[in-house]
């Protein structure tokens, strides 16, 4: 296990395999995730050795849980080296449980390593269970994720971006301290039907990140999680549909990552 010190009172709390699927069960969540170990991903001999300690803790923690109507899923880990990569997709994919899930990505690496991992352990884990990318969320991520066969993402970027007082748009970002927005009239986007478009504009938003008004940072999370929940409807449609690699293309050849970010944002 792993031994945590308090921030609040140097207390210490010993995490255990057995004890993270005790307090998991005792929440009722419907999801859970095994213990693991998420190291730098450029370290070789790190992420050898946290793979080791991950599948050891999968296996414990598999054990460990015995109610059927919440699904445990294994975590695959190994970095940016393929090798390592496919023989932790192979172990966690042969543990059955109810889903995967691929960790250690987007924390650090380019935006190439990344999608060269997805590319090495998606194939290898099981296409009958869902298949989930932590820790990622971003327009273009999501996408190029979908492309690749992940099932389920999550993140923190849309509400820490909303805190940056950044929008998200489907086809980039808005800084809405920049003063280009001081005498804009318009929606952060005009065909968007979330309750932060439908009623403030962009001026009035700039106004509210000037001022440091938490209502930005309220308004601004609405709009991002609205945008996301209906990137992701959209990609479902698509894909129904039979035109998802089609709709991917336009997509990503019309969004604009940022050049640069916030620390903040970026380390989401």
């Amino acid at each position: 296990g792993v031994t945590f010190r308090s921030h609040i009172d140097g207390s210490k709390h010993r995490f255990t395999p057995e004890h993270c699927i005790a307090v998991q069960n005792d929440l009722g969540a419907d999801i859970i995730m095994a213990l693991d170990e998420c190291p730098p991903p450029q370290d070789r001999a790190l992420n050898e050795r946290a793979m080791a300690r991950t599948h050891a803790w999968a296996a414990r923690c598999q054990a460990a849980h015995s109610n059927p109507q919440q699904a445990l899923f294994g975590i695959a880990q190994g970095g940016i080296f393929a090798d390592l990569r496919a023989e932790s997709a192979r172990y966690i994919g042969a543990l059955d449980l109810p889903g995967c899930a691929i960790g250690g990505l987007s924390v650090g690496e380019s935006k190439a390593e990344m999608h060269a991992m997805l590319d090495v352990v998606l194939p290898l884990l099981p296409h009958n269970k869902p298949r989930y990318l932590m820790g990622v969320g971003s327009p273009e991520d999501l996408v190029n994720g979908v492309l690749r066969g992940v099932d389920i993402f999550d993140c923190v970027l849309p509400t820490r971006m909303a805190r940056n007082h950044t929008a998200l748009t489907r086809t980039g970002r808005l800084n809405l301290r920049n003063r280009s927005y001081a005498t804009e009239r318009t929606p952060l986007e005009a065909d968007c039907d979330c309750y932060c478009c439908l009623h403030f504009s962009r001026a009035y938003l700039r106004h509210l990140c000037i001022a440091d008004e938490m209502l930005a940072s309220v308004l601004l999370s609405i709009h991002n999680l609205h945008l996301l929940q209906n990137l992701m409807r959209a990609m479902r449609a698509e894909i129904q549909a039979g035109t998802f690699q089609i709709w991917a293309a336009q997509f990503l050849a019309a969004f604009k990552p940022a050049r640069t970010q916030p620390q903040a944002i970026a380390s989401a």
